[in-house]
């Protein structure tokens, strides 16, 4: 059966069994009953974009975009000084899930899944959480008059995009070529002092307390939510939730900002990063 023929019934299918499979709480309501409704929002309008986008010429890259452009309209949204324009920045926000968990499978249906598109759906995430939180910070100046906020907004970007590990990513990559073979002489070192899946969650191992404070108001999907809805009290009350929780949130940037260049010095993690390359590079040979 060809793509442009398959009925909304079948994809369903396809999409709600990929989804169990990779994430079988989803199914699990007593687990979190919250995600198992708000999953089963997501998979049942991806199901109608998936139905839609396999008749046309829209690639799975370009849903990954618009998925990283709600982050940028939400943001501006957010940012303006109108009560209709706050709602529907809120209205992007708890939707933009739907491109995400859409895109994905538009690729496995009627494409193949790329590098290129997992790149751009980190990277899409990644702007919308900046998005929220520069849109959470003009909210609340707009909403308080607190104007000092804007040294808080104008760091967010900077303090979220640039942590230790993020640069010498970067650095590494470009200059991937050179550094190996500078260090080609240098013997692996079993020790490993960073977690470590593949090169995409190479991590720099913080204190054992920090784990509990990384979690609040994350860029989980029922953080967010929690967000939204405080904006959507605070438009309509004169509580300013979001005022606090913005602070929160700016200062856990912050601590997250100075302990990912304390601890990315102190331990040499750009030498383990290349260290643990040459460890999977040699039991790769041995294979």
């Amino acid at each position: 059966m060809t793509h442009n023929k398959m009925s909304i019934k079948e994809i369903k299918k396809i999409i709600f069994e990929e989804e169990f499979r990779r994430f079988p709480y989803l199914d699990n309501f007593k687990r979190n009953p919250y995600t198992y409704c708000k999953a089963r929002y997501y998979m049942y309008f991806s199901v109608l974009v998936v139905y839609v986008l396999i008749r046309s010429r829209i690639t799975p890259n370009m849903v990954t975009i618009a998925y990283g452009l709600c982050g940028i309209i939400g943001g501006i949204l957010l940012s303006i000084p109108n009560l209709y324009y706050n709602i529907i920045g809120v209205l992007v926000f708890f939707n933009k899930g739907i491109l995400d968990w859409s895109d994905g499978h538009l690729a496995r249906i009627k494409y193949e899944p790329t590098l290129t598109g997992h790149i751009l759906d980190i990277y899409g995430a990644t702007i919308n959480s900046i998005g929220l939180r520069i849109g959470l910070g003009f909210f609340v100046i707009n909403q308080t008059s607190y104007d000092f906020l804007i040294y808080f907004v104008a760091v967010i970007p900077f303090l979220h995009t640039e942590l230790y590990s993020s640069a010498s990513k970067k650095i590494i990559i470009e200059n991937l070529n050179s550094i190996l073979s500078q260090n080609k002489n240098m013997k692996p070192n079993k020790e490993k002092i960073f977690e470590k899946e593949n090169l995409n969650t190479t991590r720099i191992k913080h204190p054992e307390w920090l784990n509990f404070f990384k979690g609040i108001f994350d860029d989980n999907a029922k953080n967010v939510d929690l967000i939204l809805l405080f904006i959507v009290i605070d438009i309509y009350t004169i509580y300013n939730f979001s005022f606090y929780i913005f602070l929160l949130i700016s200062i856990k940037i912050l601590i997250r900002f100075i302990l990912s260049f304390i601890y990315g010095v102190r331990t040499r993690w750009a030498e383990m990063f290349i260290n643990n390359l040459k460890i999977d590079n040699e039991s790769k040979k041995n294979d």
